[in-house]
């Protein structure tokens, strides 16, 4: 007899803004999930959601957390309540799934992760980029040394955010609630991406400015790092380098140089054998309906989905995403005076 498929595992999305929105529409349209229900303190964006997804209207986050139908917790909220947000989901026994970052210090990420490992919970952050086929592509050329010995990166982070971007979420703007500026709030993607393909950074020097008039954080950052495993690395972010530009990492190594770029994948590839890029891994692919640039998310929350209905790790570690607020916690110290 055919063996039936398990009950779908239901979410609860705790945050509706833009970000909390796409999430809610990934989990919708994910197999072997169920979009139970969405709580957010604006009840007018949470209603929205709800409506448009068919979920549940939770009158607050505890409210949200403790539905019984619920298996595991996405967090979409302003990045100050990602960890005791996430303290709240491990106590109810629910896992946890964050949008970057873990938490906006490493002494509170090092709690979640104490405690979600206490209440036998998973725990991942939303790292959408490591899910980009070139970025799997890249993976898989340094996993089998195509590249050689990669000895230096380049990263570059320079978006265009207008007034609106901030005007709509005044906590974007707040070191206090955001973490920092645009090194915690953009940067931290490609930060990942360089560490994930080339391990622990040893030493870091930065510098940090702001362009945007009125703004209290840094809007412009330049960093020198070195990485343990002998590579250096350069680093731009920026949120007012008119027009916006692709996020870009190249990695040159001694056989060769890649580069990808933020919606193009494998923009360059020359290697000095001629050696062909690895093919991205055969997947089944994401629901038709879900739209292009929510593909990477999709895989993210399918990997996630996968980690804790099996136990096994999820693909991206907390200890990994816990690293990453670590070196831009570095990065501050070294670039802000005093």
């Amino acid at each position: 007899m055919p063996v039936s498929s398990p009950e779908p595992a239901g979410y609860a999305v705790l945050g509706c803004g833009l970000m909390g929105d796409r999430h809610a529409e990934v989990i919708s349209r994910l197999e072997g999930a169920e979009l139970r229900c969405a709580y957010d303190s604006d009840p007018a964006r949470r209603d929205e959601v709800c409506r448009r997804f068919g979920c549940r209207p939770a009158a607050s986050a505890e409210d949200a957390v403790a539905d019984p139908g619920v298996r595991a917790v996405l967090v979409a909220a302003p990045s100050f309540l990602h960890a005791p947000m996430a303290l709240m989901a491990a106590r109810a026994g629910k896992h946890v799934l964050l949008e970057k970052p873990l938490a906006n210090d490493t002494a509170s990420g090092r709690e979640v992760i104490g405690r979600c490992r206490e209440a036998g919970v998973a725990l991942s952050v939303i790292s959408q980029k490591r899910f980009d086929p070139g970025a799997i592509q890249l993976k898989a050329a340094l996993d089998a040394e195509l590249l050689g010995r990669v000895f230096l990166a380049e990263v570059s982070i320079n978006y265009y955010r207008d007034e609106n971007y901030f005007l709509q979420a005044p906590w974007r703007a707040s070191r206090a609630e955001s973490g920092g500026g645009v090194l915690m709030n953009q940067g931290i993607h490609y930060i990942d991406l360089l560490m994930w393909c080339l391990g622990p950074v040893a030493e870091v020097r930065g510098a940090i400015g702001t362009v945007r008039e009125g703004y209290q954080e840094e809007d412009v950052a330049a960093a020198l790092l070195e990485l343990e495993c002998g590579a250096l690395a350069t680093l731009t972010a920026s949120t007012v380098t008119y027009p916006g530009f692709p996020e870009t990492l190249t990695l040159y190594g001694s056989e060769g140089t890649c580069t990808i770029a933020e919606g193009k994948g494998v923009v360059r590839w020359e290697h000095k054998g001629k050696a062909p890029l690895p093919a991205p891994p055969a997947e089944p692919p994401p629901p038709e309906e879900l739209p292009p640039k929510l593909h990477s998310m999709y895989r993210n929350h399918r990997d996630f989905l996968g980690a804790f209905r099996v136990g096994r790790p999820p693909a991206v570690r907390p200890e990994e995403a816990l690293a990453v607020v670590a070196l831009i916690e570095k990065l501050y110290v070294d670039a802000r005076p005093g």
